[in-house]
């Protein structure tokens, strides 16, 4: 079987014994290249197959995609509900911590599975579902209702931002602006709905794209007694000067994970929206290529080209 690995020689498709253990085993068909896949290569070699962003085929042929996350199940957190913040950490996260779904196959528990609705397709669309999902748990936590203005600042290298624009659309925000450097990033959100030309301040500001030019922006937009969001994923130390946030008394959200409402889970959701606007997989899944050639996919991903989330698939 085919993985993808972090190597002393970088990316690379290494030979892997197919995956022999008590869960369910996904054949996989899509895997996104996250920032934070991005950020933990460049760290150096690890020890497990890469890829937290996927989706694809049980046994008997039914799409599905995956909640990456495997809790302990014992600890008071796991026993709450909590299971994301497990104390065992990303040690218990596929793809981070343990075996992902960058390969022919993955075994994950029952419970990572995340049923498909119609209209959402394994190949095209459900990569999506964890990254969306962590914008819709930040907007609760946030408490974004519909009459809220939203700004989201950034895209960063994997499309983030434009996810998020989208789930702050779906959340009925009353209105929802992007700012991003590039024409394509901001031509993307406008396809979405999205306005880009901000102007004026934001009940709420999105930050996405993790450098501290976009964090002390992102306050600057914040109206006095807004509410700042953090998402991008902050893996390198990071120099804030947050005397804005501080005169204006800002309220500052963390958005790292997804979790379950009296509704039910954050990922039930993400794949229910895709499934109800399949543009947004249009849109932000911009470049593909198969599995074999994952350090180029890498290499792309990581450049300054014109992408937003480039997908591999074996």
């Amino acid at each position: 079987m085919r993985g993808v690995r972090r190597t002393e020689n970088g990316i690379e498709v290494v030979d892997l014994p197919r995956p022999e253990a008590d869960g369910v085993r996904i054949k996989v068909q899509s895997i996104g290249i996250c920032q934070t896949d991005l950020n933990l290569t460049a760290m150096g070699p690890l020890q497990f197959t890469l890829g937290h962003e996927f989706a694809g085929v049980l046994d008997d042929g039914t799409p599905v995609g995956v909640q990456p996350t495997v809790p302990c199940g014992q600890c008071e957190l796991c026993r709450n509900g909590d299971s994301v913040w497990c104390v065992e950490g990303y040690s218990r996260l596929i793809g981070i911590g343990q075996d992902g779904g960058m390969a022919d196959e993955v075994i994950v528990p029952a419970s990572s599975i995340v049923p498909l609705p119609r209209g959402l397709d394994a190949t095209n669309g459900a990569n999506l579902i964890e990254p969306l999902a962590i914008h819709l748990h930040t907007l609760d936590l946030a408490r974004a209702t519909g009459r809220t203005r939203i700004l989201v600042v950034g895209a960063n290298q994997s499309g983030f931002g434009v996810i998020a624009v989208a789930a702050a659309l779906a959340r009925g925000g009353e209105h929802v602006d992007f700012e991003g450097d590039r024409a394509f990033q901001r031509e993307a959100a406008a396809r979405l709905g999205a306005g880009v030309e901000p102007s004026g301040q934001y009940d709420l500001v999105i930050e996405a794209d993790g450098s501290e030019e976009s964090i002390h922006k992102a306050a600057e937009w914040a109206r006095p007694g807004g509410t700042l969001a953090l998402v991008a994923g902050y893996y390198t130390p990071k120099t804030w000067n947050f005397t804005t946030a501080f005169v204006k008394e800002l309220t500052v959200v963390f958005g790292a994970f997804y979790g379950h409402s009296a509704t039910g889970r954050d990922v039930d959701a993400a794949a229910t929206l895709l499934g109800r606007n399949p543009r947004i997989a249009e849109i932000v899944n911009t470049h593909r290529f198969p599995l074999d050639a994952a350090a180029e996919a890498f290499e792309f991903a990581r450049s300054d080209s014109e992408s937003l989330k480039v997908v591999i698939e074996p």
